[in-house]
């Protein structure tokens, strides 16, 4: 028996090759970028904790707080209720109805890449601004015409509802492409019985559909929340106008403030870790309690309920939702970034592409913001899909080792931006780290932010490849590094582009990380617009977040061209 052990083992250690070491040493060293700051940021600020605490419960702070975590409170759940309601019917009327969406059913949950949430939170404030908003003016223009002149409205966007609605748009991409990839799962069988059994859609939909992706429903609940928990940039640029502050803006208040105030910053991140990872907890319970899902590893095809009547109703809102998200922020975008100022009034004589030339070549602060956020756009994309994709490629054969590096690059995930930039700025400020203020605390907190993207692309594209093509790469003698380079990164390269590309989108479009960790010395785009806004520059911001715009467009773009090139070569 013992020999039988030691077999094992010696077998064991001859399957970690250096290859893997590397891989796995790599992987480790991600996470530990994650968990150091946080363990950090704890021992050192202990004191300040202990004291954050006490103002928090009975000092200064006691009368402040309470009202910051009821506002957030509104806002998430609110704006999680919007997401989970209009995700998941979109979704069912795209999977499971005769209403699919086809091109736009892809588009839909790129919707919030194509316009990066920053640029599309300021496209609705010149739209909705109650005084100077440019659909606002368009729509009090037929009151003017019958003698009831109007100078604000009707819409208010610096609200708790317009909050609640805007975090909630930009929020349904995620719970869309769950509960999506969940009715993609699920066997239509039982569904099709319950209709051939006279059940109504409505009905099938409720008693059937529902109960059965109840799990998906839970995660795209708890990715609400999380993004909704520690989303900057919607109360950044809404809040101050609607003097509503929630806990994102009012920790990072506390650390831009003179003098900062670490421990109270530091308690409330903490307390936003502990709450997102009890709801973990509560979302596993779920899981495991709904097993008996009729869920499969394959993708069906159901027979589409057919809506008649309703169908073009449900097309219709799709495409508003399309609207809302890309096309009039965009709009709103372009007529305030062709003005010399914002004002309500277009007038053709007057419309320049300064801003854009300013921009572009003349303001030293947004070149340099431009520049390393494509820089880091760049670096943190490549070394992202390089490390996750080899390492999911080449522990495809293992499933076990396959789960650990899941749960490694999945690890980010679990903790709230907000508490990543917390974390960043307290751990890396002092020595033996100096590193607040240059990029390359930006460029580790941009790896650690969209590691989880990375992952899910790279174990995606890996499970397309069959696993016997590997093995006879090694049957035949070939090293693991040339069986990656030569086989499996080619059949691969179509899946880690797209991850490439959705890495990139969202380090250029990053804002949290941006807010906490840029300053004058190392610029982002996330930094430059949140400036430009508190300044007053707007016919600047909006030149540049159209400039951020088309980026992301055009890589998302690509990345629709190489994906649906690959899937046509696979099927012919």
């Amino acid at each position: 028996m013992t020999t039988l052990v030691r077999v094992a083992a010696l077998g064991r250690l001859k399957r970690l090759t250096p290859f893997s070491a590397l891989l796995w040493t790599l992987l480790i060293l991600i996470a530990f970028a994650v968990i150091y700051p946080i363990i950090v940021a704890i021992v050192r600020e202990a004191p300040a904790i202990a004291e954050g605490w006490r103002q928090i419960a009975e000092g200064e702070l006691s009368r402040t707080v309470p009202a910051v975590l009821r506002n957030t409170a509104i806002v998430v759940a609110g704006a999680t209720f919007i997401a989970l309601v209009v995700g998941s019917a979109l979704a069912w009327a795209n999977e499971r109805s005769d209403a699919s969406l086809g091109l736009l059913g892809q588009l839909l949950p790129l919707a919030a890449m194509i316009v990066p949430p920053v640029a599309g939170v300021i496209g609705w404030a010149v739209l909705l601004d109650p005084r100077v908003g440019l659909l606002n003016h368009a729509l009090r223009a037929p009151f003017e015409w019958v003698g009831i002149p109007m100078r604000e409205g009707p819409f208010d966007i610096y609200t708790m509802s317009g909050l609640v609605i805007v975090t909630g748009i930009y929020t349904v991409p995620y719970v869309y492409l769950v509960v999506s990839a969940a009715l993609q799962r699920l066997d239509p069988s039982v569904e099709e019985a319950s209709r051939i059994s006279g059940a109504g859609p409505f009905r099938t939909m409720t008693r059937v559909t529902l109960p059965a992706v109840m799990p998906a429903l839970a995660a795209a609940i708890l990715l609400g929340v999380i993004s909704g928990v520690s989303l900057f940039s919607v109360p950044a640029v809404l809040g101050g106008g609607a003097r509503i502050e929630v806990l994102s803006v009012f920790i990072f208040r506390l650390l831009a403030d003179y003098p900062a105030q670490t421990g109270p910053a530091l308690v409330l991140a903490l307390m936003m870790l502990v709450f997102v990872q009890v709801l973990l907890v509560g979302q596993n319970l779920l899981i495991r309690s709904g097993r008996n899902a009729a869920m499969s590893g394959k993708g069906f095809r159901a027979t589409p309920t057919r809506l008649g009547r309703f169908r073009p109703v449900v097309r219709g809102l799709a495409a508003f939702y399309m609207l809302v998200t890309a096309i009039l922020p965009l709009l709103g975008l372009l007529l305030v970034s062709l003005q010399p100022f914002w004002s309500p009034r277009i007038v053709l004589e007057t419309l320049t592409l300064d801003n854009f030339r300013h921009v572009l070549f003349e303001n030293e602060y947004t070149v340099s913001g431009l520049v390393n956020s494509l820089t880091l756009g760049l670096a943190v994309a490549s070394v992202n899909m390089l490390i996750t994709g080899a390492a999911m490629l080449h522990f495809s054969r293992s499933p076990g080792a396959r789960r650990m590096a899941d749960a490694l690059t999945a690890l980010p995930a679990t903790i709230p931006h907000t508490v990543i930039g917390v974390a960043f700025i307290l751990a890396f400020s002092a020595p033996p780290l100096r590193l607040y203020g240059t990029t390359t605390i930006l460029f580790i907190a941009f790896i650690v932010m969209t590691l989880p993207y990375a992952g899910r692309a790279a174990a995606a594209a890996a499970a397309s490849i069959g696993a016997e093509l590997g093995e006879s790469s090694r049957v035949s003698r070939a090293s693991d590094l040339v069986t990656l380079w030569k086989i499996l990164l080619p059949l691969a390269a179509p899946g880690l582009v797209a991850g490439w590309i959705m890495v990139f989108v969202h380090t250029v479009g990053e804002v949290t990380a941006a807010a906490f960790l840029s300053g004058t010395r190392n610029p982002v785009i996330g930094r430059v617009l949140l400036d430009f806004w508190n300044f007053g520059n707007f016919p600047q911001v909006a030149a540049l977040a159209l400039i951020i715009t088309a980026i992301s467009s055009s890589l998302v773009g690509l990345m629709l061209y190489v994906t649906r090139r690959a899937q046509r070569r696979i099927t012919t």
